[in-house]
């Protein structure tokens, strides 16, 4: 399973890391936004990137909503 766009994959000895390969904004990371997240195998890993890839595209929306009012 290829890992999401956007990521850069590291094995480690507990299992792999994926870091993001862009940025988040301080709302991003004020929010709930990962630059970094763990698994213990690629099906596990590509679920939490796709969960976090999601994730920062919603919380830039509503930070972008934000910034109109």
């Amino acid at each position: 399973m290829p890992l999401m766009s956007g990521w850069f994959r590291e094995q480690m000895d507990d299992g792999i890391t994926a870091r993001r390969i862009g940025w988040l904004s301080d709302y991003q990371l004020l929010n709930g936004c990962l630059d970094q997240v763990q698994a213990r195998d690629e099906g596990e890993l590509w679920l939490l990137c796709d969960a976090q890839t999601r994730l920062s595209v919603r919380i830039a929306l509503a930070e972008s909503m934000r910034r109109r009012r």
